[in-house]
């Protein structure tokens, strides 16, 4: 991207029946609307203001968020602009605007599925405002846009700017994903916004002074045949959104929902409930799509984390791993890290060594 200044990376990882479809429109919708805010943003002169507004989606095909020429166009004036120091306190303003571009690109993403959802459900199959409120355990109407306060709105207008007919079919009632999207910018800096909990890591070891750096499969890193015996430095970028964190559980009950605990030690998991609740209930406190549960205090905004400088690709090496829970459930970050070195090192495919390695773990546990 951006004449290879820019680097994307992505995972959603779909849960519910329709979960598969979510996660394929999500990847293939949000990564074009995160560049395209953000440049857009830029264009209009936003990047010093910390203003909410932002253009709302368009719809494939009906504008240029489907167009290659035009993620080309959004990257390479992305590339342009100045990345601001986290540390620098006069950055704060534009720091902020970069966050809240990522977050209006989420937003956005979140009120394309609730529109989507509004055609795959006949009109006469959603309840007006009575029968919702007669019915016990009932969603509110609002529950069947986002169920978000900050984007309550985007389903309705995308659905007068595009028309019921252009927009795809899907329900995304009770089937979501998350999504994690890392953009990695000039000067070895990344922009991570992220729902749910497929986590992003980031690993960096010292380049032995013999050590020639050889071009790694994954994004912004690299990898070498000698120096195994130097130690690689792993930490999240991201942390798991679960129901039991104290800020997500407050935000829960604040809805009117609650954060149970099910299952027998020590395979327990926390999941978000309601009295009378018809649907099944979720594992996680932030994801898109989930209409359902979005009524209940989940949320479509992402944390969004700007960096400084992370590495220097002249003396270090560096990897950015993102991966569903399917691979951080059974493999640590450092080992995650040590084994896509390896594969790099070697000529394979750093991700499909650690799918395999995980899917392997899996099976061990006679839960492939």
């Amino acid at each position: 991207l951006g004449g290879g200044t820019l680097s994307m990376l992505s995972v959603m990882d779909g849960h519910g029946e329709g979960g598969h479809v979510v996660a394929d429109v999500c990847c293939e919708m949000l990564p074009k609307l995160l560049l395209r805010t953000l440049s857009h943003a830029a264009r209009s002169g936003l990047a010093h203001t910390t203003s909410n507004e932002h253009t709302p989606v368009q719809t494939p095909g009906s504008g240029d968020i489907a167009g290659a020429n035009s993620t080309s166009s959004c990257a390479a004036h992305l590339a342009n602009i100045p990345v601001p120091n986290p540390q620098d306190a006069a950055s704060s303003g534009t720091i902020e605007w970069w966050r809240e571009s990522a977050s209006a690109a989420f937003k956005d993403m979140h009120g394309f599925l609730a529109a989507c959802t509004c055609q795959a459900v006949a009109p006469s199959a959603i309840p007006g405002p009575a029968e919702v409120m007669d019915a016990p355990g009932s969603l509110p109407t609002s529950s069947l846009g986002t169920g978000d306060a900050e984007s309550s709105t985007a389903a309705p207008a995308m659905l007068l700017q595009a028309g019921r007919s252009c927009l795809p079919r899907i329900d995304s009632r009770t089937s979501g994903t998350t999504a994690t999207v890392a953009l990695v910018l000039p000067g070895q800096r990344l922009l991570v916004a992220h729902v749910g909990d497929s986590r992003a890591i980031f690993g960096t070891r010292s380049r032995m002074p013999s050590q020639a750096p050889v071009a790694s499969a994954l994004a912004g890193s690299s990898a070498s045949s000698s120096g195994a015996s130097v130690v690689w430095r792993v930490g999240d970028l991201t942390r798991d959104h679960k129901p039991d964190l104290p800020d997500e559980c407050q935000r829960i009950e604040e809805a009117g929902a609650q954060v149970v605990c099910v299952g027998n030690p020590p395979n327990t998991t926390n999941r978000v409930f309601s009295s009378h609740q018809t649907w099944p209930s979720i594992n996680m406190s932030r994801s898109l799509g989930d209409l359902h549960a979005h009524s209940q205090g989940l949320s479509c905004v992402p944390e969004v984390l700007l960096t400084d400088q992370l590495w220097d690709p002249r003396s270090d090496e560096a990897i950015i791993m993102l991966a569903s829970d399917g691979v951080w459930d059974v493999v640590a970050p450092g080992s995650a890290v040590e084994i896509a070195a390896a594969a790099a090192a070697s000529g394979a495919d750093p991700a499909a060594a650690v799918a395999r390695e995980a899917y392997e773990r899996w099976g061990r546990r006679c839960l492939q």
